[in-house]
Parts: C-alpha cells; structure tokens; sequence
C-alpha cells in the first residue's frame, strides 16, 4: 500500500519536473499562448482549448478561441458552467456532474513570464452531482497558480434515495459486495431475497433476508484534487490525485459501505485514495485519443473491520487500464454554448476482487457478464457555457 501511494506521489512530481528540464519544447495543457505581436494575433491556444472533460475532472482554463479562430484569453470575471452527462457500465451507473461559479484570473507576476505563468486562475463555486441513486451537492474551490499544476478543494453533503440496491453497508472491510449478492439483498422480492448472504454484526453468515438490506443514508464528502498537466507537440500528459475523507452515517455496527462510484468498499469513517494517469495524443481537428490507468485504495484500519479481524486482508484495490477517446466538435471560446464533447472511456481490469473474472458483473440491471474481459466503459457528453457577457480582459 506504502509502496503504491509513492508510486503515484511520484509520477506527480515526475510530470511536474518535465516542464523545468525541457523548458524550450514543454507546452502545458491549460497554457495561454506567448505575448501578442505588434499586430495583436495570438498564437494557437494549448491543449486547454479542446481537451474534452473526463468523469470527476471538470476543471477550469483562461484559455479559449475566438469565432474567428484565434486564440484568447479568458475575460477577467467568468460565470461559467461546465456540465459533463455519462453513462457507465460495469458497474452500472447514470450521473450529471455539475461545475458552477465565477472564475477569476490572476494578475501577472512581475518579472514571471512564459507559458508557465500564463494561464492562472481561481474558481469558487458549487460541484453538484446528480444520480439516480444519490445527489451530491457543495462548495468547490479551485486554484491553478501555475499553468501545469491546479488544485481543487471540495466537500459536499451525499444523501442517498435508497432506490437501486443503494446504500448497503457491512461490518467489516472483508465482506462480501458482488453485483450479484448486492441486487439479491436489495430486491423487492422476497424470493430474490433468498439468494441473499451477509454477515452480521458478530461475523456469522446469514442465508436470505427478510427485508431490503438497502436504506436511505446521508453523510459528508471531503476531496482535495491535485492535478498536473503537460504538453509536449500533440502528447498530453494529466495526471490527477484524489486524497478523499468520507464521514456517512451507515447503520449501527456497520464500518464499511459499498460505493458505486468507486466500486469498492469504503470505510464509514476514513480515507480513499484514486488516481488517473492520463497519456494522451491531441488532434487539431478535435480527436483526442490515449489510455487511462486508474486506482483505487481505500486505507482501512482496525475499526473498519471486527474485533479479531485484520485489516491487511481486506484488498479491495481496484486497477484499471484501457483505451479513451473523444471528439470536440468546435470551440467559440467564451460563449453560452460551447466545447460540445463526446467521449468513451474503457479499462480492462488489472485488479478488482470481483470484476476481474471472478464472479458475473452487473452489465445492466439484471443482465450479468462473467468475463474477464467485460471492460469498464463510460460514455460521456459535456459541455461549457459563459454566462456573462465580455468582459474586461
């Protein structure tokens, strides 16, 4: 566990460190472009202007195009949506994700010039996030002082509907949450509900159940995102750190709950990381296409699992990697409606104590796939808006 947090510590500065070694050839991906010549034509914006939004990445950028194709910079004051709709499968899952707020840049650093100090921002506003199951809702502060690196601070309530099999929580890290045992001990139906199998309180196996095991819950969410981004010619490198403290009121003598963003068990009390690497080749013409290489670890302790128990046997890591692509269909720049995206994102599982081969996967409620070949994959469509007119620059 020690190991893979510094792993992923240090792809952080890695990317980071790129920029200062190459200084010359390094372009980052929210860049603004160069000083103006005399005849005020900007250069081609960074890779900013059509890097598409991905799940749980909605960010920011002070870069944008003009309808005559050139180059800008964002006004000073911005009121700015950014909304990405997806659709996942494996697990199944349907959710709006929401950035709204004003944005500000930041005034230039005297004596501080290059791509590297010419694209900074602030944002504060709200982060919702709508699903079929559950709203999130809360404040969202994002700063980005350097071109390549931006860091988001949020924390939202979670309240949970109890429809979909949603929210089951356990006694203990080491439980059992497969698709199938959780659709079995949500179901309406009492003979469904045979099927179902949990452990109590106590660690003894129960057979079947004679009420849903899912119930509404409401609880609180804090995440800090940092990200680096870089760009050398037409390759992308993002690379984006999730440290996320969840604090949820699950049922009395429960200590893990089932998460179906994450996809994993995580504790009732305590700590999550997740990462996305991103290696990227961006088009001119709006095709952006790479890999991704997710993980997710969740840090249990003694309190997540039952007296006699040991933690260190609760692996529910889950690793990912598998091919994305997106489609930009324009960008105007700063306007009402614009960077209309559509975007697919797949991972073969690398690591998954179910999804890997092991037991069926819910592919769509009711209809399960054992195959370990079943990828993760998210369909995705976002976009932006600028809500108020130009202003100052």
């Amino acid at each position: 566990m020690k190991h893979l947090v510094r792993f992923v510590v240090s792809i952080s500065f890695a990317v980071g460190s790129c920029l200062y070694a190459a200084p010359a050839r390094a372009q980052p991906l929210a860049s603004a472009p160069p000083p103006a010549p005399a005849d005020d034509k900007l250069a081609p914006p960074g890779a900013a202007a059509t890097l598409p939004a991905s799940p749980s990445l909605l960010r920011g950028s002070s870069i944008g195009v003009s309808d005559s194709g050139k180059a800008q910079t964002a006004p000073l004051w911005r009121l700015t949506l950014n909304n990405l709709l997806v659709l996942r499968l494996n697990p199944v899952g349907l959710e709006d994700q929401m950035r709204f707020g004003f944005q500000r840049r930041l005034p230039d650093l005297e004596g501080s010039q290059g791509r590297l100090f010419q694209d900074r921002f602030v944002f504060f506003g709200i982060a919702p996030r709508l699903n079929p199951a559950f709203i999130k809702i809360g404040p969202s502060v994002e700063i980005q002082p350097l071109s390549i690196f931006n860091l988001r601070v949020a924390a939202e309530y979670i309240g949970l509907f109890s429809t979909f099999g949603f929210l089951q929580s356990f006694g203990s890290a080491q439980d059992d949450y497969a698709d199938k045992l959780l659709a079995a001990c949500s179901s309406s139906d009492a003979t469904t509900r045979e099927s179902c199998r949990y452990r109590d309180e106590r660690g003894e196996l129960v057979e079947g159940s004679s009420e849903r095991r899912n119930y509404s819950a409401s609880g609180l969410h804090v995440m800090i995102e940092p990200l680096i981004q870089l760009k050398l010619g037409p390759i992308a490198l993002r690379n984006k750190l999730a440290l996320e403290y969840w604090y949820m009121n699950v049922r009395p003598g429960d200590r893990v709950f089932y998460d179906v963003t994450l996809d994993t068990l995580v504790p009732a009390r305590g700590w999550v990381l997740a990462n996305d690497l991103d290696l990227l080749f961006v088009s001119k013409f709006g095709l952006t296409a790479g890999v991704r290489y997710s993980v997710i670890l969740p840090f249990y302790a003694g309190n997540q699992v039952r007296p006699g128990e040991s933690a260190a046997f609760a692996n529910n890591t889950v690793q990912r990697i598998g091919p994305t692509l997106a489609y930009t269909f324009f960008d105007r720049g700063f306007t009402r409606f614009n960077k209309p995206t559509i975007l697919l994102i797949s991972g073969f599982y690398v690591a998954h104590r179910y999804r890997a081969g092991q037991e069926p996967a819910a592919v769509l409620p009711g209809l399960f796939v054992h195959n370990a070949a079943m990828p993760y994959l998210v369909l995705g469509f976002s976009f932006q808006s600028d809500l108020l007119k130009t202003a100052a620059r």
